[in-house]
């Protein structure tokens, strides 16, 4: 009944594990160096395309660009027909949501977007004559059907102008599917190349230990106890890599905000950059998650390969 007992405590030892693995890991260290290395570049890539697609996400939707028309209406169109035009765009086919802006929240919007020229602003609003004039935005949900509701807001009577951004829309949309197509394969091809690195410095590993497993195997040796340390060290390559990769794209990322726009989080005061700190946790977390599985996932690749020999 002791030896059982001793037994069952040294398989669920966990320090015993770990302490196996780094084992492992030091006497496979230019293997398991490469690693990380091939790992964490994979990592680097994912990062910085995910922040790239965020920013062109947040500026796309600040800009107004996808699936919205701005309807500029007449300035001396009264209260009671901006109620008019309301309702007639809302009967319009392809309209899901119209939002009105009044020439004096406009005014308001643009100081706020260019506040180097506050003194031009501030002389306008002392003057008391407003240049801008009344809008609506309009929100569609088919965009091969936007140029026709171009046509029909522009047959409302008091409607001056209208801007449809499509094209533009469908510019950066394109760039955006470009870049992913590009990614994509990298991605896919750094991450297999990855498993591979992975899945060799865990074979190397199995190898080295061959006869130390065979022996455990003889004696009674649980698979789990024989596999653990493995495990572990693929979760310990997954978990080094994803904090490398962290970092660096931590660091990558406050230089391109440093070297755009430095003193302020903003391009031109057009484009605006995202402060890193607003996505670490789901970059961390992402990481973390794809590093630690790529591990897991090339060392049961290589035990099974390797232990059922």
């Amino acid at each position: 009944m002791s030896k059982d007992n001793k037994k069952q405590r040294t398989v669920y030892n966990p320090f015993y594990f770990i302490f196996d693995a780094f084992r492992n890991l030091w006497r496979h260290r230019a293997t398991g160096i490469a690693s990380v290395l091939v790992l964490t570049s994979c990592l680097i890539l994912l990062g910085a395309f995910g922040l790239l697609i965020r920013n062109i996400d947040v500026n796309v939707e600040k800009l107004g660009l996808l699936n919205e028309i701005v309807v500029f209406v007449d300035y001396d169109t009264t209260p009671e027909e901006l109620q008019v035009i309301t309702e007639d765009i809302k009967a319009l086919d392809n309209v899901t949501y119209v939002n009105y802006i009044s020439k004096e929240s406009g005014f308001e919007s643009m100081k706020e977007t260019y506040p180097d020229y506050a003194d031009l602003f501030d002389s306008i609003s002392e003057s008391g004559d407003n240049p801008l004039a009344d809008s609506f935005v309009v929100s569609y949900k088919d965009t091969a059907g936007a140029n026709k509701l171009e046509y029909d807001l522009l047959q409302i009577n008091g409607v001056m102008k209208v801007n449809n951004r499509v094209d533009y829309a469908a510019t950066i949309e394109n760039f955006k599917s470009g870049l992913s197509f590009v990614f994509v394969w990298f991605f896919v091809l750094l991450l297999a190349v990855s498993v591979f690195v992975i899945f060799n410095t865990i074979k190397l590993a199995v190898h080295g230990r061959r006869n130390e497993i065979s022996i455990m195997r003889f004696i009674g040796a649980t698979k789990a106890y024989i596999i653990a340390p493995f495990i572990i060290e693929g979760v310990t390559i997954g978990a080094f890599s994803a904090a490398i990769a962290f970092f660096a794209d931590f660091g990558l990322y406050s230089y391109v905000i440093k070297t755009a726009a430095p003193g302020d989080s903003q391009i031109m005061n057009m484009f605006t950059l995202i402060p890193f700190s607003d996505m670490q946790t789901e970059l961390l977390v992402v990481f973390l998650l794809l590093g630690t599985v790529t591990g897991v996932a090339a060392s049961i690749i290589s035990l099974h390969k390797n232990l059922n020999n």
